[in-house]
Formats: structure tokens, C-alpha cells, sequence
């Protein structure tokens, strides 16, 4: 290919008011619905293709003012020449330099072709149009840059310069009838020999005729339709049934395409499921571009063809298990690629350095690249070991709630509803149990990409030091310690709920997942006063072996502190956090006193993600 678009540059173009982003060569776009990521292909699309059909609609506007007619959308794009790793390169080949001539390549540390497409009001014909101009300074910005007179392309550019958009609602049943779809234009290009072509078309009529003459039903309507001529006073007219299409450029007219799943009988490709006819009619354009490189290069000898395919939700209708094949079969196909996606499955396998997340701040379009930094390969290794293959759906939501275990992981989505009154991901809100303190390599994804994040983090010790690095690390001028909840008194979570006067919620959950209303005063009695483990004592060793001197650890459960721990034990105890987690919450949501329905630690956590997020919320409980 020979070449790449490396940067695209945006100003006042539907949501985007500016926008400036390094491409390489396969781009993966994510973010929430509505942030931009469709109106970023489509501005590519009309840089490239043009579009007859702009208006008032394409250009930015801000909530502060209308759209007025000196408004205007800019599309700057930079094309720079590459070597085959993908690396840019100084200057053109041959074939780029005949393709581009001196009237679009610029020089000034290298070579590259920037174009600048502009949607602007044509007072003379009352309607928005394109103007395109080469760029003579890219500069830093779309402001710095320096235009040239309006300039078209030229033919070669329009041939070999090649960008496929195909939206989300592709169906190749819809592409069979289409002459302009990529399987029409493919099917529809006969270039062959003027004598096979005549030998193949009467072919195609002697069996229309055959057809027509052997078939009684078909005859007897086609001597009847032929009557038309009469009716209409025209003797020498007449109507032909045409079973198949009689000349090659109509074959498309009549075709289908037909699957055969394993064992199972062949169907036409019309009978098949979305997610099956979504994906063929990407395939045809595969196809399509296959085919048309092929041409260049019998065209012209050393001819390169450049080709952009930007395409919508690969993943559209496709079951789990085929959209993890998607991403394999898009990086083989030739040229670059910009997708958008909301399948976690596709970014489970997306190199970092692809992913571009788009968010929307106050009606605007933002873009942010991961950053690599070489120094730091093996933490971008472990993201995807240990985040994207398993949790990538993360990168997809609003805010990120990052909590030590299970036991929260569960817990906290029952007070989310209580609290918000929905479920946390109608507000695309994530809450996830990490398995420990690895706080550190969720935040290396979440931050850079500025997903807003929280975390609930126990108060011991050990948490505390990785909480107190966590703030030296990752904190801006968006983000301060409110986003970061830590339970009071070195408490762990169950602790915490026990020493906060839930204790008797705690036993009741325990005993309705036991099935059994004396199943924790049974565990009181049986575990009084028996061995919890042993312990190292600072006695001296063992005169004769040597050894360190260890003693049991007695339970005592007493006192009012004893029956606390006793509480603390049997919801802690062997696969117990788990097993309970979920009870006790929707036992604590029940209390009769709204005021105690939601703990203060997690009641401040969702307090400081209703402020952070301005998440309207009404429930009487919350302090105003």
C-alpha cells in the first residue's frame, strides 16, 4: 500500500468542535453511544469521497449560539508515505508521485499530501457544500495550517485513493439487488474477452428460452402477458419472462448466495440470521477490494491502490463466540482499518497502542489514545492478561467502582439500586471485585483513557499503603481522594457492617441461606471456646527442638465483644463471604429506618459518584 493516513485533524464538524488524533494502521474506536465515533468516519468519509447531501446539520453547534451561515466545518487529513512495517517514510514513490503530482504533495521535514475539505454556506446556491484545498504547512493546528487555491482531484487520486464506509445496518440480501453495493459493483464488472462474453450471453438466452418452453405454467403466462402489445395498441410490442438474467452486467439481478451450516441442509443466505448476512456483505467488500487491487496492477504495471475500510460494530448481531473470530478476519484485510466497537470480546484482543476512546464532555467530542511508554511493556502485558480478557466491558462504562473482593462485587450493586434507584449499569456504571489490592493495573488502563474511576478500599493496613500510592500516582486535577472510600478503623468489610450496628442483619442473612433460624447461635455454641488457630508467641524456642513456641488462639464469645467476633467469624469463615454477601445486603436495603438501609461508607461512595457524574437522584436518605 505504500501509504497510510496518519493524522486526521477536525474542527466544527457535528459533535466534534476539535479534534485532533495519530492513526496507525488499524484503529479501534470505543466509547459510550453518542460520543462521536460515527461522526469521526463520516468525516473521513466526505474528506475522501465527498457527499452530496451536507447541510446546516453537519456543523457544530455549541449550547451558548445557533449555527450561523459564516460557520464553517473543517476536515484537515495527512497522507504520508509508509515502508512496509507500517513506518512513515520521507518522501513518496515513484507511483505515489505520478498518483499525487506536484499539485498536492507538500515538503517540509518530509513529504506528505494534506487535504482540507471545508463544509461551508454557498450563498449563490443557497445550499452547504465542499470546497477541498491542498495544505502547503500543516503546522500545529488547523488554524496554523496554510491553503492553496481550491484544488480537485485528480482522476488517478479518485482511482487509486480508495475509503469504504459500511455502517452498522449491512445486510447482504439487501446488497444482492444494489448495483452500487460492493457485491453489486464486484459482480457487475465483466471484464473479459468480447468473445466469451457473446458466447456466455446466448448461452444465457437459449436456456431462458428453454426454460419458458418446457415449463407449461410458464408458457401459458408468457403468451398471455405477451397480449400487452394489443392492449396498448402497439402490435410489435410484447413482455418476456427472463427466468435468469439474460446479459452479464444483470447477472447481480438474479444471484444468491446460499450456507451450508456443517451437516445441516443449504439455505439461501436470506433465510439465515442477521448476524450471519451482517458479516458476508463485509465479506463481499473483502472481496471487492481483492479484486479491485488486482485490476491496478493489470492496469499498470507497479501500480499501488490505497485502502481505508471504516466500518461500524463488526460485531453487529454475532454471538459471542464469532465476534472473538471478528477481529482476526478484519487484520486481514488489506489496508488500514478504523472500526468502532462495543464488543469486549474484540478489544479483549486489540493491541493497546489501537484503542481510541471517545467520550463526550458538555456536547463535545473528545479523543484519547492509550499511552505506550516503553519502559512500561510488561504492565501493558499484564492489562490484557489480567483486565481486558476477562473484564474488558470496563472500558465501555461511565465509571469504573473498583472494590477488593466477591463480597463487594456483589453487595454493592443491591445499595447502588436502593441508593440510585436503578441498577449501576442502566447509568453504565461497572463495579467489579479485583481479586485483592491490584488496584494499580486497573488504573493504568482507566486512567490515561479518563474513565472516571472510584474505589472502595478495606482500612487495614496494607490497603492503606496502596491507597496512600494510588493518590501519589494517580490523582489530577479531575480526580481527588473523594473518588477513593476507605472503611474506618482498619475494618474490613464484613467488620465494618458488624461494628456499625448491622450485626443483627448479618445474623438474620445467615440464617435465611442456612435455612435454619438457630444456625448461628448453633456456630456460637459449637465454636465457643475452641481453637481459632495457633499462633507465634515471643516465648524462647524449644530447649529441645529448637523450635518457635506456638499457642492456640481460644474463641471467647462471651461478652457483647465476644458475640460481635462470633458474628465476624461465621461470616467470614470458608467460602462464607461469598455465600452471604448477597443475603446481607438485601437484608440491610429491608430495614424499616430508611436512614440505615444504606451504610454511611458506601452511602458516601455513592454520594461523591452522584456529584462527580451529576446523576439526578431523590431518594429521601441522601444528604443534601
Amino acid at each position: 500500500m505504500d501509504i497510510m493516513i496518519q493524522e486526521v485533524r477536525i474542527k466544527n464538524f457535528r459533535s466534534i468542535q476539535n479534534l485532533t488524533l495519530q492513526l496507525g494502521m488499524t484503529n479501534i474506536l470505543i466509547g459510550p453511544n453518542n460520543s462521536g465515533k460515527s461522526n469521526f468516519l463520516h468525516a473521513i468519509d466526505i474528506a475522501i469521497n465527498g457527499a452530496r447531501d451536507v447541510s446546516e446539520s453537519d456543523i457544530y453547534q455549541s449550547p451558548e449560539r445557533q449555527v450561523t451561515k459564516e460557520d464553517k466545518a473543517i476536515i484537515d487529513i495527512m497522507i504520508r508515505p509508509i515502508d512496509s512495517a507500517g513506518n512513515p517514510l520521507e518522501d513518496f514513490s515513484d507511483f505515489w508521485n505520478g498518483v499525487f503530482t506536484e499539485s498536492w504533495i507538500a515538503v517540509e521535514e518530509f513529504s506528505y499530501v494534506g487535504i482540507r475539505t471545508v463544509i461551508e454556506y454557498n450563498q449563490r446556491n443557497d445550499a452547504y457544500a465542499l470546497k477541498r484545498f491542498p495544505l502547503r504547512q500543516w503546522g500545529n493546528s488547523i488554524e496554523d495550517a496554510i491553503e492553496d487555491q481550491i484544488t480537485s482531484f485528480n482522476q488517478e487520486m479518485r482511482d487509486y485513493v480508495n475509503v469504504h464506509f459500511m455502517d452498522a445496518h449491512r445486510d447482504i440480501v439487501e446488497d444482492l439487488r444494489n448495483k452500487k453495493s460492493y457485491f453489486g459493483k464486484t459482480t457487475t464488472q465483466q471484464e473479459i474477452n468480447e468473445d466469451i462474453r457473446t458466447k456466455l450471453e446466448n448461452d444465457l438466452n437459449r436456456i431462458n428460452d428453454n426454460i419458458i418452453k418446457n415449463i407449461p405454467s410458464i408458457h401459458d403466462t408468457a403468451e398471455e402477458l405477451n397480449r400487452i402489445g394489443t392492449t396498448l395498441g402497439n402490435r410489435d410490442g410484447g413482455v418476456k419472462i427472463e427466468p435468469l438474467a439474460r446479459r452479464l452486467e444483470d447477472l447481480h439481478k438474479g444471484m444468491d448466495i446460499t450456507f451450508k451450516d456443517g451437516n445441516a441442509a443449504t439455505f439461501p443466505i436470506g433465510q439465515h440470521g442477521m448476524g450471519t448476512r451482517s458479516w458476508v456483505s463485509f465479506l463481499t467488500l473483502s472481496a471487492f477490494v481483492n479484486w479491485d487491487y488486482k485490476r491496478a496492477q493489470l492496469d499498470e504495471s507497479g501500480a499501488d491502490t490505497y485502502v481505508l475500510l471504516e466500518l461500524e460494530e463488526p460485531e453487529a448481531h454475532l454471538h459471542p463466540q464469532a465476534q472473538k473470530q471478528i477481529y482476526k478476519q478484519l487484520l486481514d484485510f488489506q489496508g488500514q482499518k478504523i472500526a468502532s466497537t462495543h464488543s469486549p470480546d474484540i478489544v479483549a484482543q486489540v493491541d493497546l497502542k489501537d484503542i481510541v476512546h471517545f467520550i463526550k464532555t458538555d456536547g463535545k467530542t473528545e479523543v484519547i489514545k492509550f499511552p505506550l511508554k516503553e519502559n512500561e511493556l510488561e504492565a501493558y502485558h499484564k492489562i490484557k492478561r489480567e483486565v481486558l480478557r476477562s473484564k474488558g466491558s470496563l472500558l465501555f462504562s461511565q465509571a469504573v467502582i473498583l472494590a477488593e473482593g466477591i463480597t463487594e462485587e456483589q453487595a454493592l450493586p443491591i445499595f447502588f439500586k436502593e441508593y440510585f434507584g436503578t441498577e449501576p449499569e442502566f447509568l453504565g456504571i461497572s463495579i467489579i471485585g479485583i481479586g485483592g489490592q491490584n488496584y494499580e493495573t486497573f488504573l493504568k488502563l482507566l486512567h490515561p483513557l479518563r474513565i472516571p474511576w472510584f474505589i472502595f478500599s478495606d482500612g487495614e493496613e496494607r490497603a492503606i499503603k496502596i491507597i496512600t500510592k494510588i493518590k501519589n500516582n494517580f490523582s489530577s486535577s479531575d480526580e481527588s481522594s473523594s473518588n477513593i472510600i476507605v472503611l474506618d478503623n482498619g475494618c474490613d468489610y464484613e467488620k465494618y457492617l458488624i461494628e456499625n450496628e448491622y450485626g443483627k442483619n448479618v445474623i438474620q442473612a445467615i440464617n435465611a441461606v442456612e435455612g435454619n433460624e438457630k444456625f448461628f447461635s448453633n456456630f456460637m455454641k459449637s465454636k465457643n471456646h475452641t481453637s481459632s488457630g495457633r499462633v507465634k508467641t515471643d516465648k524462647p524456642v524449644c530447649p529441645t527442638c529448637k523450635q518457635f513456641i506456638y499457642e492456640d488462639v481460644i474463641r471467647n464469645y462471651d461478652d457483647a465483644d465476644g458475640q460481635m467476633q462470633a458474628i465476624y467469624d461465621c461470616a467470614t469463615g470458608k467460602n462464607a463471604k461469598a455465600k452471604y454477601a448477597t443475603e446481607v445486603a438485601e437484608t440491610i436495603v429491608s430495614n424499616n429506618t430508611p436512614d440505615k438501609r444504606i451504610p454511611p461508607k458506601i452511602k458516601e461512595l455513592f454520594e461523591s459518584i452522584r456529584v462527580r457524574l451529576h446523576i439526578d437522584c431523590s431518594k429521601e436518605y441522601r444528604d443534601e
